[in-house]
């Protein structure tokens, strides 16, 4: 079982920032999930939240922005022990970082209509697909809409890149449709992966999924006793916001 930083680290450094991504670095880690959204200049950004208000205290919607505008922000918001400022990182930025990582979860971000899914899509694999360590990316979303156009894109041959659908207890009955089991619709979605909300994770669900043949992640994992579990189950990865306590109990693998 892979340990994943859940945004790099968001127990430990501010999330989504370069900082944070090289902190979980620093302790050896190879495996990462992150955020991304699309700016106003059509280029992707690291961040979960469509505001900058809960990371930077600031109002401002980081799709009012541009590439440009990222180093004018500082994501340190609630780290007063934090020396270095954290400017909002562009998604290049990130990769930078993470030529070396064995496994990269790229979480998109619901957006609002049909025309958005098809602009972030054709973002992502502009920015994705020919990056020299494109085998260890997974793009994931809870928005269906995105994982169906990129398996549209995918089946074009515009791209190689991996997919894999996101479930929660809030999105799990508006995902999947009547009848379908969670590894059904991932398949049907040209997924190879599922990422699962630890309160949907049992044994014998977990057990199906593989039995599948997807991988599948485990998020957000920060009890090491809980982690202990979830591995004996032969889960993929596991997804924390405290890789430091994980290692300091010798769950998982970096």
């Amino acid at each position: 079982m892979k340990l994943i930083g859940h945004r790099g680290a968001r127990g430990e450094a501010p999330e989504n920032t370069l900082g944070g991504f090289q902190h979980i670095i620093d302790l050896g880690l190879k495996a990462v999930e992150f955020d991304v959204r699309l700016l106003a200049d059509g280029k992707l950004a690291v961040l979960h939240d469509a505001s900058l208000q809960r990371t930077a205290d600031q109002p401002d919607l980081l799709a009012h922005l541009s590439t440009n505008d990222l180093s004018h922000f500082d994501n340190r918001q609630g780290w007063t022990d934090w020396a270095q400022p954290e400017p909002i990182p562009s998604l290049q930025q990130t990769l930078d970082l993470l030529l070396h990582f064995e496994h990269i979860e790229v979480e998109v971000k619901a957006v609002e209509d049909q025309n958005a899914v098809l602009k972030i899509v054709d973002q992502l694999i502009v920015e994705l697909n020919n990056w020299p360590n494109r085998k260890a990316v997974t793009v994931t979303s809870f928005d269906v809409r995105i994982l169906a156009a990129l398996q549209q894109s995918r089946n074009e041959q515009k791209h190689q890149l991996k997919t894999g659908l996101l479930l929660e207890p809030s999105s799990l009955s508006d995902a999947l449709p009547y009848g379908q089991t969670p590894a059904e619709q991932a398949i049907a979605l040209g997924c190879s992966r599922i990422g699962l909300s630890d309160k949907l994770a049992t044994e014998s669900g977990i057990l199906a999924i593989k039995n599948a043949g997807l991988s599948i992640s485990i998020w957000t994992v920060n009890s090491p006793e809980r982690a202990k579990e979830l591995e004996k189950w032969q889960v993929d990865g596991l997804i924390t916001d405290l890789p430091t306590l994980m290692l300091s109990h010798f769950v998982g693998n970096i």
